[in-house]
């Protein structure tokens, strides 16, 4: 995924709490059809705003550590992480348009 960055339990707190830009954490796993259908827009949108915000994907099936953490009960899930708190949260699929939206209210 171009300019997304992978992370799990051990690398979190660094590539998200201690970003100095909001990130787009997706929680996401290889055997969900929605999240198959999700991933080319995570993909879309990390190239347009790869200058102001930081992409980072989880498979919350071996991750559970931080998707309890976060709360994440479905995937896929998106939560925009701001200086180091949860800004805004999304559960299932969005539209491309509709994640801009979502994007743009943190920015």
């Amino acid at each position: 995924m171009p300019n997304i960055i992978e992370t799990d339990d051990s690398k979190y707190e660094q590539d998200v709490l201690k970003s100095n830009m909001p990130v787009l954490v997706y929680f996401r796993s290889e055997w969900c059809p929605t999240c198959k259908r999700l991933s080319p827009i995570i993909e879309s949108i990390s190239d347009q705003y790869k200058d102001k915000v930081k992409f980072v994907v989880i498979d919350a099936t071996k991750n559970v550590k931080i998707a309890e953490l976060n709360s994440v009960l479905a995937i896929p899930a998106l939560i925009i992480i701001k200086n180091g708190k949860e800004a805004e949260r999304n559960t299932g699929y969005i539209s491309e348009k509709d994640l801009k939206v979502l994007i743009d209210k943190i920015l």
